[in-house]
């Protein structure tokens, strides 16, 4: 019997063997699963309509129980949260978005 040296052992692969991800180690799964959580958070408190503008991003993070630190750690701010939590880009809400809404609505009532 003859003991193997470590030059000689088989280097484990990067990928998993039925997996084409990457393994993660423990940070970076730690980072995955507090990214995951914070949008599964906002997801929940802007799924009621107009939710948008009241719900802040400490909102977000004290329903996550987190800081706002670990969102601005994982997203640039509300903007960019809400395109990777809602899959599109946020509401716009000002008088002028308002006013364009309203002179539609006139017109299509004047139409019908």
């Amino acid at each position: 019997m003859s003991i193997q040296s470590t030059n000689d052992r088989v280097q484990a692969p990067d990928l998993a063997a039925n997996d084409d991800a990457p393994k993660l180690n423990k940070r970076q799964l730690a980072k995955a699963a507090t990214r995951e959580k914070l949008l599964h958070t906002a997801r929940v408190l802007w799924a009621p309509a107009g939710s948008y503008a009241p719900v802040t991003i400490r909102d977000i993070a004290a329903a996550a129980g987190m800081s706002t630190g670990s969102i601005f750690a994982n997203w640039s701010g509300k903007e960019d949260l809400w395109r990777d939590a809602m899959g599109y880009e946020p509401p716009v809400d000002c008088e002028a978005v308002r006013a364009a809404l309203k002179a539609q609505a006139a017109q299509a009532r004047w139409a019908a």
